[in-house]
């Protein structure tokens, strides 16, 4: 059997829709050494606040293997409505009020946003654009 065919069939099946307006943000987190254990605990006790806010997929506190970056914080959305509407919300305003902000005050942070164009957990792994803005 071909390889391509070997790696077809391996794909755990994932709704299309799931994926349609998939949006990310990332934001990465320069934190100065001294301060690294104590943000990384920081996640470990987070709220929870977003997890249960719709639209909100998942998040992820990665540590980059090279850059000047020490964290990037990624938080996956079903669409970038989603993601704005948790950014005007209650809850975002109590999670974020929860932040150390000595840490914060010595932290250089940097965001990016995605639409997600191909994800490999969906059937067909090319997204089709959206027919509308989505904001």
């Amino acid at each position: 059997m071909p390889v391509a065919s070997l790696c077809r069939t391996a794909r755990r099946p994932v709704a299309r829709s799931f994926f349609h307006h998939m949006f990310v943000f990332i934001s990465h987190l320069t934190v100065p050494e001294r301060d690294r254990a104590a943000l990384e605990h920081h996640f470990r006790e987070r709220s929870h606040l977003v997890d249960g806010f719709p639209g909100f997929l998942y998040l992820q506190l990665l540590a980059p293997q090279g850059g000047s970056a020490s964290h990037a914080f990624l938080t996956a959305w079903e669409s970038r409505r989603a993601f704005s509407e948790y950014m005007r919300s209650e809850e975002h305003r109590l999670s974020h009020s929860r932040e150390p902000a000595e840490i914060m005050a010595r932290t250089t942070v940097h965001h990016e946003a995605f639409e997600v164009l191909m994800d490999s957990r969906q059937s067909a792994e090319w997204v089709e654009a959206s027919v509308a803005a989505d904001v």
